[in-house]
């Protein structure tokens, strides 16, 4: 069994890996070449722990997540846990990984395959709410599938700029300037690109459907059916919603409320998969105003993780264990 740290991660997989892995797990997803349980999400207060099963063809996994949206400020990532592969044909252990670490990994670069497909070419500037771990990663991959000259940051939690910097340049080799937004309408006048990655239970933009015209925006924040990071004037004004998975509908607030409340109907929504496999979306044109909402799947982990593995036997990186 070989156990994988961050560092070992990081030297096994470039983002653009990164984004032929999630591509890779699209084309299985589309294909419906692999079996996923619905995820147990159990919750105690405000804290949660996700369980994430999936088999593939090639391996099956595990992902146990935690998720303590009070860790930031208490020094501690808000996402924690593990992510353990087996062989597909006599289970064996193969492989462990920090979950936190890949779970941001394969956000970021569910992100960065949805920006490459979705968001207009001339894209420059890119707006970011939430500047933790998950917020270095969405613009980190922004930067990557698009040519972002300059990032609005806004966050009234941030502690350390410099650091959120430093942090994303050391993930691209794009050096845009970054500016730190005194508050969100600012950000949103400015972005072609809006990312959200907060931990907020309701809106974190105004509900003004001006400032969401010809933006292309991205939310991965909200995971339960009473929360969501954007306001119905989203959900008015744009022309196409496209979702990674279509349980989104009923997991997340974020489409669950307006699909309650008869603002969007279930035809409005799109699957990437579809958007990128199915012939009869070969030609398929975004709109204006685009509004992608992820919320992520066991299938992800386990084809990214699984990506990661076989680099690591490759280039001989990771530890050897034995129980």
């Amino acid at each position: 069994m070989r156990f994988l740290s961050r560092d070992d991660i990081k030297k096994c997989m470039s983002l653009d890996e990164c984004i032929t892995a999630m591509e890779k797990a699209y084309r299985i997803f589309y294909e419906n070449s692999f079996f996923m349980p619905h995820r147990p999400c159990i919750e105690n207060g405000r804290n949660t722990l996700l369980y994430m099963p999936c088999f593939t063809d090639d391996c099956f996994g595990t992902k146990s997540l935690t998720l303590f949206p009070d860790n930031p400020a208490n020094g501690h990532p808000m996402i924690d846990g593990i992510v353990v592969l087996n062989d597909r044909d006599n289970g064996e252990t193969k492989a462990i990984m920090p979950a936190g670490f890949l779970t941001a990994l394969r956000t970021g670069a569910n992100t960065g395959v949805m920006l490459k497909h979705l968001a207009p070419e001339t894209a420059a500037v890119c707006g970011i709410v939430g500047a933790g771990v998950q917020g270095v990663f969405q613009t980190a991959f922004a930067c990557k599938v698009r040519d972002i000259k300059t990032v609005y940051v806004y966050d009234p939690y941030l502690k350390d700029f410099d650091k959120f910097c430093a942090d994303v340049l050391e993930l691209t080799e794009t050096k845009p300037d970054f500016v730190l937004c005194s508050d969100v309408t600012e950000l949103m006048q400015k972005s072609d690109i809006i990312l959200t990655a907060t931990t907020s239970n309701t809106p974190v933009y105004p509900d003004d459907e001006t400032l969401f015209r010809g933006k292309t925006i991205v939310a991965i924040g909200s995971y339960k059916p009473d929360c969501r990071e954007c306001p119905d004037a989203l959900l008015r004004v744009c022309d196409n919603i496209y979702v990674d998975l279509d349980f989104a509908k009923e997991e997340s607030g974020e489409l669950l409320i307006p699909l309650k409340n008869g603002i969007i109907t279930d035809s409005d929504v799109l699957q990437i998969s579809d958007v990128l496999y199915n012939e009869k979306l070969k030609h398929h044109t975004p709109g204006e105003t685009i509004f992608i909402k992820t919320v992520g799947m066991a299938l992800f982990d386990v084809v990214c993780g699984n990506e990661i593995y076989k680099k690591a036997l490759e280039n001989g990186i990771g530890t050897e264990l034995e129980f």
